[in-house]
């Protein structure tokens, strides 16, 4: 053999190629791909180490780590959802040992293209039991608890039980059931103090009614990434805790309209390292409070999603936090405004986004995303977008909506030139005065853009104008233009 397959690193390379499924053609299966695996594992004993690492580093079940027990200890039972690995008798502590020989080469527990059976729920609770968990499975690093067995167990109780130190990423997925039971539900993280990302999904519920979350953010000094659904609020103390966290990069994250975000002045810095949010809020005067109190020099994006009909006033002082973000944050890149439930604004008088609260944005030279949605007026025109094109010569996506059409507007000769003068723009949202065709035969001006939507735009030929921004844009995969709404003032 030759003597670099003796060194064992290069022996991971190899074979963790092998089970790689971003190099592996589609047409050789996963199964196939860890059965030539397996056959490494017992070729020699060189290669039976890595080949184990590999075969054992991701797991989608527990089953066939169970199922390396004495066959008396399981059975396999199948269900019309599939088949279930569950036990005869409980086997004892020093039999769940038996199996760290495999067991301890498990790097992750999350979603892969084998289809294996589950287990039992009473497997779960053995398994991660507080006694076991820690010597079972040493080097973990990420789990999915949403694999470990269906339906997936109490992922409240879970977590308050097991001992993972070294456990990098969590994701679960919060039930209905369990949710419906308590009005808040309190989260425990000091089982798992190393934690760097946390993704907690949860599904509409039935009644439409948001659960309120609690979190001790305390026990997570590393954390860098939070992903919270919509559909769960974090209560006022959790939020307060997660805003003094030295490392936390990355926050997606809900509030309930009651919150008064605290933004008085602290000893600790509020978010120091935040490089991106995305919030929904009750009132845009609380993502207003929020921004205000972030203290991080390396702010890029901000996402936000409102419920409640702002004033103009609100507009504003966003605005103008929203400004001093862009001065203050050279690698500013990102900013998307948008309303979570439109139904609700209807009613509600309207505001408008003058040009004025538009200008501040011209400083940014990195910006990629802009989406703005007004539910008034949107004062943009064609010598706008000739600031434009200078000012963003990296914007990929730029949204512009309005809905209700202003007196001055963007021709096709103004989408022309935005589309010479920001040759990277991918996506285009905007409304536009398409009834004269401007003079002279078009010719192509981007090849990147692929999504157009033009609806409620003034045109006389829509085919004529289709033709036009297909020849502007060949590239484009998408297209839409919907007629304004008879409704719509002209």
């Amino acid at each position: 053999m030759h003597r670099c397959l003796r060194i064992t690193e290069i022996l991971h390379l190899i074979i963790g190629y092998l089970v790689d499924e971003e190099v592996t053609s589609a047409n050789v299966t996963t199964a196939i791909r860890h059965k030539d695996v397996a056959s490494l594992a017992r070729t020699c004993k060189a290669f039976m180490d890595p080949a184990l690492d590999v075969l054992w580093r991701t797991q989608s079940s527990l089953s066939p780590l169970v199922m390396c027990l004495p066959a008396h200890f399981w059975f396999l039972k199948t269900f019309w959802r599939g088949t279930v690995v569950s036990l005869v008798h409980e086997p004892s502590h020093e039999d769940w040992l038996m199996l760290k020989r495999y067991s301890r080469r498990i790097r992750a527990f999350d979603r892969t293209t084998l289809q294996l059976p589950t287990v039992s729920r009473n497997i779960v609770d053995s398994v991660f039991s507080p006694d076991l968990s820690d010597e079972l499975f040493p080097r973990l690093h990420t789990l999915n608890v949403d694999i470990l067995s269906k339906p997936p167990p109490n992922p409240i109780l879970l977590l308050g039980h097991i001992r993972l130190p070294h456990l990098v990423r969590l994701r679960f997925n919060m039930p209905r059931f369990y949710r419906h039971r308590d009005p808040v539900l309190y989260l425990t993280l000091a089982c798992v103090p190393s934690l760097q990302a946390l993704k907690i999904s949860a599904s509409r519920a039935r009644l439409d009614v948001s659960t309120r979350l609690a979190v001790n953010f305390s026990g997570v000094p590393h954390l860098r990434t939070l992903y919270l659904s919509h559909y769960l609020l974090l209560l006022p103390s959790s939020l307060r805790e997660l805003s003094h966290l030295q490392y936390l990069c990355e926050l997606t994250v809900t509030l309930p309209d009651d919150v008064d975000v605290d933004v008085c002045p602290s000893v600790q810095p509020t978010f120091p390292s935040l490089q991106r949010i995305a919030i929904t809020v009750g009132f845009l005067s609380q993502c207003t409070n929020l921004l205000s109190s972030i203290a991080s020099r390396e702010l890029g994006s901000v996402k936000i999603f409102y419920r409640s009909p702002p004033t103009q006033n609100d507009i504003y002082e966003l605005f103008r936090e929203i400004e001093h973000i862009c001065q203050c944050y050279a690698d500013f890149n990102t900013l998307d405004i948008q309303c979570s439930n439109r139904t609700q604004l209807i009613p509600h008088l309207p505001f408008d986004l003058p040009r004025s609260m538009l200008r501040p944005f011209l400083a940014c030279h990195r910006l990629r995303v802009l989406d703005l949605t007004s539910l008034g007026t949107l004062d943009i025109d064609d010598s706008f977008i000739a600031q434009i094109t200078p000012a963003w010569p990296v914007i990929k996506i730029l949204h512009l909506r309005a809905s209700q059409r202003n007196d001055g507007c963007v021709t096709l000769e103004g989408i022309r030139g935005l589309l010479r003068g920001c040759p990277r723009l991918q996506s285009l949202h905007m409304q536009v005065d398409a009834r004269i065709l401007p003079e002279g035969e078009p010719e192509m001006q981007s090849l990147s853009l692929a999504r157009l939507d033009v609806s409620g735009s003034r045109m006389e030929d829509e085919t004529a104008v289709e033709r036009y921004l297909k020849t502007l844009a060949p590239q484009l995969e998408w297209l839409k233009m919907k007629p304004p709404s008879p409704d719509v003032s002209m």
